[in-house]
């Protein structure tokens, strides 16, 4: 009898502990936030992938942008060929809304601005859920991407995932006519000594003009008063192209660039032109973070969906991030991606906060900050 009841106790306990061990791997799986796939299914959808033979990618344009999105994909799943189309993200998406309209089915996937994401193709509900397409274990475990989690820019967190984010430049400058140093607060550049001696990106298109003045106008010690008595009464310079504002700051015939293109800053530096940019840690009102065009999306009634979903897990892999932010100079939010080929003042630091203007609720502010700065502008 005593042996009888001691084989019971020790199954009860066996149960217990089984069902315990079964209790956190379901909740760590929920925290993750999906389940583990098996490798059946990663090795299901290669087959698949195999036999649809393609994916189509809308992407940036650039020259290291195949390379950087296509090539190592290609190396990684010989026989399986990227379509890439490269762009701006205007005409990318004004292309596949059209063929939409038309029923024409041709894109798996699109990788471009959160703006246009944001603005064209979500409202055009020609988006597919992310989530249940994330099967590779090193993607769904968050412990490898930044602040623990995955990224997304609409305010459903499933249609537009974000996986580059680098700091703001503030401002990039020509150091024979500044002092780099003397600069602590935003409102300083509205020094009499700056008048007319500033340039810069274009505010009211879409692109780094817009996204800064998208800052300051959101942020609570800056905002609409600060325009105002920036573009007023310091006559700043406008254009619709980042390098040519660099280059009139290198030739010195403007000192500041406000809102530069770092990367094309940082590339013209190291040519032998005159430039230094400022990091947002000097300015007490801080930065933003730009993902530039470092977000992709799943187009619904895609082509080729198992090859769309290898290519995005690919993606958002060590492998595939790696690739990424060594030929496009931004950084991955993935944590395990090396970071030495990136501009210290491009790294966020730990501890403090960055304005994400590139979320659905900063991006829809635009629609009165173009407005009201055609207004100061008169344009």
């Amino acid at each position: 009898m005593f042996l009888i009841q001691t084989r019971e106790l020790w199954l009860m306990v066996a149960l217990f502990v089984a069902a315990f061990f079964l209790k956190i791997d379901f909740v760590s799986a929920q925290v993750r936030g999906s389940a583990p796939a098996s490798m059946a299914d990663w090795e299901q959808v290669l087959e698949a992938a195999k036999k649809e033979g393609k994916v189509v990618l809308f992407g940036p344009a650039g020259a290291n942008a195949r390379q950087a999105l296509a090539d190592g994909f290609e190396k990684k799943f010989p026989g399986i060929k990227v379509e890439f189309t490269s762009g701006s993200g205007a005409k990318l998406s004004a292309r596949l809304l059209a063929e939409h309209r038309a029923g024409v089915y041709a894109v798996d996937v699109v990788l471009t601005g959160t703006t246009t994401m944001l603005e064209s193709l979500l409202p055009a509900k020609v988006l597919e859920p992310i989530p249940p397409k994330l099967i590779l274990p090193e993607v769904t475990d968050l412990s490898k991407w930044w602040q623990g989690r995955l990224d997304y820019s609409d305010d459903a967190e499933k249609y537009n995932l974000v996986f580059t984010a680098s700091v703001k430049v503030p401002i990039t400058v020509n150091p024979q006519m500044v002092k780099v140093k003397e600069f602590r607060s935003y409102w300083d550049l509205l020094s009499p000594k700056w008048t007319g001696k500033m340039a810069m990106r274009d505010p009211t298109a879409a692109g780094p003009g817009l996204a800064t003045a998208t800052f300051w106008y959101a942020h609570p010690a800056l905002g609409v008063k600060f325009m105002r008595e920036l573009f007023l009464k310091q006559k700043v310079v406008l254009s619709p192209d980042d390098r040519q504002v660099l280059e009139w700051a290198a030739q010195g015939k403007y000192a500041i660039i406000l809102a530069p293109n770092e990367l094309m800053a940082t590339e013209l530096k190291s040519k032998g032109l005159l430039l230094e940019s400022v990091g947002a840690e000097q300015f007490k009102e801080g930065s933003y973070l730009t993902t530039a065009n470092g977000s992709v999306a799943m187009i619904d009634r895609a082509p080729h969906p198992n090859a769309a979903k290898l290519y995005l897990n690919w993606l958002l892999s060590r492998d595939g991030q790696t690739q990424w932010t060594r030929l496009s100079g931004y950084l991955s939010r993935r944590l395990d991606v090396p970071r030495d080929h990136v501009d210290p003042i491009a790294v966020p630091k730990d501890g403090i906060e960055y304005q994400p203007n590139y979320k659905e609720q900063y991006v829809r502010q635009k629609g009165e900050i173009v407005p009201f700065l055609r207004q100061l502008l008169q344009r």
